[in-house]
């Protein structure tokens, strides 16, 4: 992981010039750092406080497109940004070697599993080691480990709890595991810790529930699908199903169709896309924002 890794880009921060630079930009084990000619700067991991792949935000529109890099970090006790722009996958695999090397191996707070199949457990915090590689975050040296495909995320909120003897922010996920809806809690210091953990961990998240969102799923579709979430995620389809054997099946079809549902061994089962969609369901009408991201954070009390 200490490898360097060289990237041509597009790079734009107020810091190091006031127009954008074609540049290379290398990614170290303690360093993020442009260069080209007339032109270099360096940024210690360390000073990293925030890091997202998308659209420019508005203080970058303007001289730059597509899909960028923004990294948000301190300077001489100022805070600035560094917005890095080149291919769309170069991007996605630049930031998530960033998360790796801000985040793997950190001494985090795990509470797992805090409920399994919606039933909470008898289980307490435990310090452990923070792993995460793309696409996966894991934690060891803790009763009961746990390594977590960012694909099968289907919840995630932020809050403050009592932990340690004070109130600390606290990141609860919820994931499937063999079909069953498992949630724990973690907590890590110092705060631009949580809050890079909390950008990797919503990237697959937040993509899949703007996916879910635009699907226009018929009323028994959705009566099928918070009765799996009843169900605790898999039941005999017609446990699930209305009406007669046609109308059922077609329902079903189109579940299947949109990635919803999964069939297997005689049963249905939520796949994750359909525990997104029908957890935001149930959560409607409640008594949180639910919010995610830069923008958006379930339980605003653990905003950004």
């Amino acid at each position: 992981m200490a490898n360097t890794v060289d990237v041509p880009a597009t790079v734009f921060c107020h810091a190091l010039g006031e127009e954008p630079v074609r540049t290379q930009l290398s990614l170290g084990a303690a360093a993020l750092s442009v260069e080209s000619e007339g032109f270099a700067g360096e940024i210690a991991l360390d000073n990293v406080f925030d890091a997202t792949v998308g659209p420019p935000p508005q203080a970058a529109a303007g001289v730059l497109s597509g899909t960028v890099l923004t990294v948000g970090f301190e300077r001489d006790g100022d805070r600035e940004v560094l917005f890095v722009s080149t291919d769309e996958e170069t991007l996605t695999t630049v930031a998530g070697l960033l998360y790796r090397r801000l985040l793997d191996g950190k001494e985090v707070a795990v509470r797992h599993p805090a409920e399994i199949g919606g039933r909470v457990t008898e289980a307490t915090y435990d310090i452990g080691r923070l792993h995460v590689v793309p696409e996966r975050v894991g934690c060891s040296k803790i009763q009961h480990p746990f390594d977590v495909e960012l694909g099968s995320i289907v919840d995630f909120y932020r809050s403050e709890e009592e932990l340690l003897g004070d109130r600390q922010p606290v990141i609860h996920i919820q994931y499937v595991r063999e079909g069953v809806a498992v949630s724990l809690d973690l907590a890590l210091n110092p705060p631009r810790l949580q809050h890079l953990l909390g950008r990797h961990l919503q990237r697959r998240y937040v993509e899949t529930r703007r996916e879910v969102r635009g699907l226009d799923v018929p009323p028994a579709g959705v009566r099928a699908l918070v009765r799996l979430y009843s169900l605790q995620g898999s039941a005999h389809p017609k446990a699930v199903l209305d009406g007669g054997q046609e109308r059922a099946e077609a329902v079903l079809r189109g579940l299947l169709r949109q990635d919803l549902v999964e069939a297997s061994d005689g049963e249905v089962a939520l796949t994750s896309r359909g525990w997104i969609l029908v957890t935001e369901y149930a959560n409607k009408g409640g008594d949180h924002d639910r919010e995610v991201g830069a923008s958006a954070d379930r339980r605003a009390a653990g905003g950004d």
